[in-house]
């Protein structure tokens, strides 16, 4: 699949990092307490503002610009400068340009930290669960209800594009006659994958039940209010959704389906790649594109 590298040298920053490190217990006190704080934070310094840094710090801006150039750096020009080459693409757009608001400033945070405690369930039994059942299972129905219900479908159709046998599965539209026909081994060659948020659908943790009382597999995907799925799931997924936002965000609810899809197509790379092929021929004989 994809692959990316960096398009600059990484020596500088990590000198920087080094530096500020080894001169924190030379520094004057406010200089030490700002030291101490970006040696702690290091992942996080591409959202700051000085104004920012020195608020969370505990000190001026004027000691934040002090100390940026004893080290050697052009105030925080310099140190976005450092951040932007040391970074890969994958980690530039966390670096800012400008003063963004303080609440945004937060709710970014908040939303890095989301993601970062998704990517962070990547390992251990439970993903090795979701992997195989995304990978292995027959047959995929996902499904999602209220306002997460069309984040949902668009989950399924790039599913669909990764590997066969994907459905979006409407158990009101529909009355579940996709499972009619499904005898016990049949079933249990399948997987559910559902998807729910607040304020939670009475019918998700009927459906799941369900679900396994027909023998099969079921992956939740939930925020991080969920009460019930590791007790009744074969794996789940939780993404944080509290970022101070009016609604609670979905951003890594997105990222763990996408995530999953990523799987299913490194699976079989070779068919994955052949029904994006097949699937871009399909859509420009009916003129989609």
């Amino acid at each position: 699949m994809e692959a990316g590298f960096s398009s600059f040298p990484q020596a500088k920053f990590d000198e920087f990092i080094k530096r500020l490190q080894d001169e924190t217990p030379k520094l004057p006190k406010q200089e030490a307490r700002l030291a101490q704080f970006v040696s702690l934070n290091i992942s996080s310094l591409g959202l700051e503002t000085g104004k920012s840094l020195a608020e969370k710090a505990g000190v001026s801006e004027v000691t934040v610009g002090r100390l940026l150039r004893r080290l050697g750096c052009d105030g925080m020009k310099g140190l976005k400068q450092l951040l932007r080459e040391h970074y890969s693409v994958t980690t530039a757009s966390f670096v800012t340009d400008g003063d963004i608001p303080l609440r945004f400033v937060e709710t970014l945070e908040a939303e890095v930290q989301g993601l970062t405690n998704v990517f962070n369930q990547t390992q251990g039994d439970n993903w090795e669960e979701v992997s195989r059942l995304v990978s292995a299972s027959e047959t995929i129905y996902a499904t999602g209800f209220q306002s997460i219900r069309g984040t949902v479908e668009d989950f399924a159709r790039r599913m669909a594009l990764a590997r066969k046998n994907v459905h979006f599965l409407s158990a009101h539209d529909g009355m579940l006659g996709e499972w009619l026909d499904h005898g016990p081994e049949t079933a249990a060659t399948t997987c559910l994958i559902l998807v729910d948020v607040v304020p939670y659908a009475s019918e998700s943790l009927k459906l799941a039940r369900l679900a396994k009382s027909q023998c099969r597999s079921v992956i939740v995907v939930s925020d991080e209010y969920c009460h019930w799925s590791r007790e009744i799931a074969d794996a789940a997924v939780y993404a944080p959704s509290r970022t101070g936002l009016f609604l609670e965000s979905t951003i890594g609810i997105v990222a763990a389906l996408s995530l999953m899809v990523d799987i299913a197509a490194r699976a079989n790379e070779t068919t994955s790649s052949q029904r994006l092929v097949q699937w871009k021929a399909n859509s420009k004989k009916l003129g989609l594109f």
